[in-house]
């Protein structure tokens, strides 16, 4: 692998100026320019508090110490990055308030963050109309492309491409799926469906229920009646854990079953253990990766944050997510949101998320690797097969 964080292709960045931050806790300036000497502002979006909360933290911190990098590095044309971080409960009306206050009050040059799709979804509206880049490190898609949002996390094809034939073939050919009732997981039905088919499976069973549900017996019933050989389940938050906790109770979620899905996130982890030792997960990124920066990250977060626990996904996202989106700004050398923005779609950029990962032009999602991992007792999300580059450049509405 290259140098982690070079810039690829024309106008190759330094190292301080790819990398930097020491973090700038959320002091923002308003106004913006074009002043090479002006501090690059970005705004943070993400739920603090909430039944998503413990994944919004670790993004909130896995995004700090990128900044950090990148501000002790030197900065952003010769500046250190500004930020400031809002807490939006993982509601999208608070989502898109705080977005606008982002940029009319506090004049930032971008925005990052969020959890849930229906909140990057009222982000990405926003910074549309307000012209500034917003990224998100979120797994999945919502099935719908803006000009100005670009998704670092695991697509949903980048996701079941690889994961839906192995559990067919492993299992059966019959699948369920159930998931929390917003956009992405009925975008992900959608998918899982392609997927199946392609597979020769085919779905018998699909639910739906409102984020707060905390009686999934029926749902549970109803599941088990269809009889599947696995089950795919994008259920989130908290109800991630009650839901996998009863369909074991309920006699649901058995060994003989194959089950992959959100609740095998590392996120979840410390409740669920018992229930996904040893199966098996795809993810862009894991706290094992044999990779010197992956390893000085998790390292710094240990430290800094106090936690010994399996990292979420989501965390490294943010962190290789944010200095992409830095780097596309030193390269633009402005902090005018339309400038970066056409930056970001140029960008090709080396991490431990792959070398030379860009984004395609036809949906904004990250052509990254992928890894398979095998749940280890204890929380080891060990790498057990390396995927390499899955790609997703299916056009969108909004980008193709």
């Amino acid at each position: 692998m290259a140098h982690p964080y070079t810039r690829v292709g024309a106008g190759i960045l330094t190292a301080a100026a790819v990398l930097a931050v020491t973090g700038c806790g959320g002091s923002a300036i308003s106004g913006t320019s074009s002043d090479k000497d002006e501090p690059l502002k970005v705004g943070l979006v993400v739920p603090l508090t909430g039944p998503v909360s413990s994944t919004g933290k670790a993004l909130r911190n896995a995004f700090e110490l990128g900044v950090k990098k990148v501000n002790d590095a030197g900065g952003v044309n010769g500046a250190k990055v500004k930020y400031v971080v809002v807490d939006d409960g993982g509601d999208p009306a608070t989502s898109t308030q705080l977005a606008r206050r982002l940029v009319q009050r506090d004049g930032v040059s971008m925005l990052f963050g969020t959890i849930t799709g229906d909140t990057a979804e009222a982000v990405a509206k926003v910074a549309d109309d307000a012209k500034v880049p917003f990224g998100t490190a979120i797994l999945g898609d919502g099935g719908q492309c803006r000009p100005y949002a670009w998704g670092f996390g695991e697509s949903t094809r980048q996701l079941l491409t690889p994961t839906v034939p192995a559990l067919l073939e492993k299992y059966g050919k019959k699948v369920a799926v159930v998931g929390s009732d917003y956009n992405f997981p009925h975008h992900y039905l959608d998918v899982a469906k392609q997927q199946v088919k392609r597979a020769g499976g085919s779905v018998v069973a699909e639910e739906f229920s409102p984020i707060g549900q905390t009686d999934w017996q029926p749902v549970i019933k109803r599941l088990k009646a269809a009889r599947p050989d696995v089950l795919l389940t994008m259920v989130v938050g908290s109800d991630a854990v009650s839901f996998s906790q009863q369909a074991k109770q309920f006699g649901l979620l058995t060994p003989e079953l194959g089950y992959d899905g959100a609740p095998l996130d590392s996120d979840y982890y410390p409740a669920l253990s018992a229930l996904v030792n040893g199966r098996t997960h795809t993810v862009r990124w894991t706290d094992r990766l044999d990779d010197p920066a992956s390893r000085a990250f998790v390292a710094d977060y240990r430290k800094a944050y106090k936690f010994d626990g399996p990292m979420p996904e989501v965390a490294g996202n943010a962190y290789f997510g944010i200095q992409f989106f830095l780097a596309a700004a030193e390269e633009a050398r402005a902090t005018d949101g339309e400038a970066i923005n056409t930056e970001i779609g140029r960008l090709s950029f080396d991490s431990p998320l792959g070398e030379k990962t860009r984004f395609s032009g036809a949906n904004h999602l990250l052509q990254a690797d992928m890894v398979q991992v095998t749940i280890k007792s204890g929380g080891a999300y060990e790498v057990s097969h390396k995927l390499g580059r899955v790609a997703d450049t299916t056009p969108t509405p909004g980008c193709a």
